[in-house]
């Protein structure tokens, strides 16, 4: 399991910009992050495209699986 630093700095929860739990200013739901769209063709490149896409932007720990939930107690989770 990674481990991911963050701490708790006057009551309010500070992730690590290490953390894929970080949200850059630059990240917004809409952005895209490889120029062609998967259409069914040459999944290979398009999958090499997304692994070096979603690495720069620190968040291939969701989709390969190596991060996990945070525990109950975290403060990471909400309320």
């Amino acid at each position: 399991m990674t481990s991911y630093a963050m701490g708790v700095v006057g009551g309010r929860v500070h992730i690590e910009a290490s953390d894929p739990l970080c949200l850059h200013l630059s990240d917004h739901p809409g952005q895209s992050l490889v120029v062609d769209i998967f259409s069914g063709d040459d999944f290979e490149n398009w999958r090499h495209s997304m692994t070096i896409a979603l690495l720069a932007k620190q968040n291939l720990p969701f989709i390969d699986g190596s991060y996990f939930k945070p525990d109950p107690n975290s403060p990471l989770l909400p309320y």
